[in-house]
């Protein structure tokens, strides 16, 4: 269980998803965003995930420093027929990819990277979800929930996103934002 290995944490993110993860894990989560750009020139998603939650932990150290306790940062993007989708910064931006992702299978990519007693270590894994058919109909009853505010791929699996769903293959957590799985292997 991740609560022997790591029972606090500082999580430098403002994810509820990711801080009610943890916490079903038995973690201590104290949640301090750290608000680092998001900005990046790359293309291939493991890289990219892996770079922003290592500059959003470089941020946190900063911010919070001189404590004891570990520093938590992850960062999650969606890529489907080449493409990266991040949060949607509008209803029609995740009206297009909602519509996008009904076409079939999506990789969600999730890092994290975690300063404790002094080093760094991480990881980033990914999942391949499969998305059933959807019609007009059901996009736009979706979009009224409002659940496509501020996720990744306009969707939240922990959500009434999970009704898009028809299947997924590997660790859930990830798609939430935080590779669990992994993170206990590691630690």
């Amino acid at each position: 269980m991740l609560r022997e290995r790591l029972p606090s944490v500082i999580l430098a993110s403002q994810s509820p998803a990711r801080k009610m993860v943890l916490e079903r894990e038995g973690v201590t989560v104290i949640v301090r965003p750290t608000w680092a750009h998001e900005q990046h020139t790359f293309s291939d998603p493991r890289q990219i995930v892996t770079t922003l939650s290592r500059r959003k932990l470089d941020a946190a150290l900063a911010q919070n420093g001189d404590t004891t306790l570990p520093l938590l940062a992850c960062d999650t993007i969606i890529a489907i027929d080449g493409r990266l989708l991040g949060k949607p910064s509008s209803v029609e931006e995740a009206r297009l990819q909602i519509k996008h992702l009904a076409r079939g299978t999506h990789a969600v990519w999730s890092a994290w990277a975690l300063f404790r007693d002094g080093a760094i270590i991480g990881g980033a894994d990914v999942a391949h979800v499969h998305f059933k058919e959807l019609d007009d109909a059901a996009i736009e009853a979706y979009l009224a929930l409002g659940e496509w505010m501020g996720a990744a791929g306009s969707y939240r699996i922990q959500g009434r996103g999970r009704n898009l769903i028809a299947s997924i293959e590997g660790d859930e957590n990830v798609i939430i934002g935080l590779p669990l799985l992994q993170m206990e292997r590691v630690l």
